[in-house]
């Protein structure tokens, strides 16, 4: 009997990765779906083959189809379908090589919401020649930079080499939008037109996770523009899933769940930059040390009023962590265990901030010791030490960024004491007031 038609598995619900000699498609909850596809198929045909079967919303929703296309016996190269050049290239698959099942893997686009004008994302630098109603030009050029859009009349047209911000090539506009923040990436940048919304899906944009502080403002902006709560520990996985695993920045909201952390960590190997917004609590602070073995490339650790945990923290980054240099341990208390932890097991870091902890003078006097490659120490505000102990400042003389002031010792320390032993009984999110810089970029170079 003639065979007629090649057998092919269709997968959806995922997203397409390279590797070395393969091609791998992931995602929480994959489909897939057996079809026929007849030789003679159009890339037409196969689409609608493919919408028909997966039940994919098609006027919300466009298609890349990749064919995972096998190069050697063991080596497979991902090969996009986009023409009826590429289907007949799928439909060869089982002649050419033997393989008698081919896989088709579909990365779903949502069509943007809307598209602002061109007029709009015009370049303001380039040159701009009018052209009259009578078709002439009539000379007129600007090279004048200006902070508003340009004006187009409508009687008129713009000729020339000027170029649309949506024009620009995609590694341009990944790099800018690295920098624009969680909100404005997942919120706003996908909104102005399709090639801003597929820069974002790249896994760059996502390089550093780091959820807003004011996490309760992001949800109900969330909340207004998709007309449903989204609870945090899915919202979590499906951000640290738009990094597809290139994450090197991670600092996640203050009501994280254990789930919501180990499965980042997981998914987040190549880790440099790990910290929290708020408290944890003792029951999700627990696990940290078992996670701690993920990010072989960690660097620098922040947790704001830390846990008791932190001991058995710092023995995982000695073991895993060849590069850590900054420990952040705000508003944390210090004592004998942690003090003797960072002496033990960090002896050559490099920046250390304590900002607002409660470290007794000897504690700080042994880490000012034993650490003998500090460059950069912060125990402004601190309790159970003064700022003008000259001991102190004689130890921390050869660092070149010492800070000390505000900090007393008693001033209050009653007080902080018990919002601190409050705070840990409950597991809340508890303010003690802000901090300048609480998460100091410039240690992180």
């Amino acid at each position: 009997m003639a065979v007629t038609g090649v057998a092919v598995n269709c997968y959806w619900n995922g997203r397409v990765r390279k590797e070395s000699n393969d091609v791998v498609y992931e995602g929480a909850k994959v489909n897939v779906m057996p079809i026929k596809v007849f030789h003679g198929t159009t890339y037409a045909g196969l689409l609608d083959k493919i919408y028909a079967t997966t039940a994919i919303d098609r006027q919300n929703f466009e298609l890349n189809i990749i064919c995972r296309y096998p190069i050697s016996s063991q080596e497979y190269k991902p090969i996009p379908i986009k023409n009826d050049e590429g289907v007949e290239l799928l439909l060869e698959v089982p002649s050419r090589s033997g393989v008698y099942c081919v896989e088709i893997y579909l990365e779903e686009e949502p069509a943007p919401l809307r598209v602002l004008e061109a007029t709009a994302l015009l370049t303001k630098e380039t040159n701009a020649v009018e052209v009259g109603d009578d078709g002439k030009n009539n000379g007129e050029t600007s090279s004048k930079l200006s902070n508003d859009p340009p004006k187009i009349d409508d009687n008129k047209v713009l000729i020339g080499d000027r170029r649309k911000w949506e024009e620009l090539n995609i590694n341009c506009l990944v790099n800018v939008f690295q920098k624009v923040g969680m909100e404005t990436l997942f919120l706003d940048v996908p909104l102005v037109c399709k090639s801003w919304y597929k820069a974002t899906l790249h896994p760059m944009c996502w390089q550093h996770l780091i959820f807003p502080e004011n996490f309760n403002s992001f949800e109900d902006r969330i909340m207004k523009e998709y007309q449903k709560e989204i609870p945090i520990t899915s919202f979590i996985k499906f951000i640290v899933n738009r990094s597809s695993r290139c994450a090197t920045t991670l600092m996640l909201p203050y009501r994280c769940s254990e789930e919501g952390l180990e499965y980042a960590a997981k998914q987040c190997p190549a880790l440099k930059v790990f910290g929290l917004h708020g408290y944890l609590s003792l029951k999700n602070a627990s696990i940290i040390p078992k996670l701690i073995r993920n990010w072989k490339n960690l660097e620098v650790l922040r947790l704001m009023m830390a846990p008791h945990y932190v001991p058995e923290i710092l023995i995982q980054i000695s073991l895993h962590c060849k590069n850590f240099f900054q420990l952040m341990l705000p508003k944390s208390y210090v004592g004998d265990n942690e003090a003797s932890a960072i002496v033990a097991y960090l002896p050559k870091i490099k920046h250390l901030f304590l900002k607002g902890a409660t470290i007794e003078k000897k504690n700080l006097v042994m880490i000012l010791r034993r650490c003998r490659e500090l460059v950069r120490l912060d125990v402004r505000d601190c309790f159970l030490f003064e700022e003008s102990d000259a001991e102190i400042l004689e130890l921390a003389s050869h660092i070149p960024s010492f800070r000390c002031e505000g900090s007393t010792h008693i001033d209050n320390y009653e007080d902080r004491e018990l919002q601190i032993a409050l705070c840990r009984m409950e597991g809340n999110n508890f303010s003690l007031g802000e901090w300048d810089n609480p998460f100091d970029w410039n240690f992180v170079s």
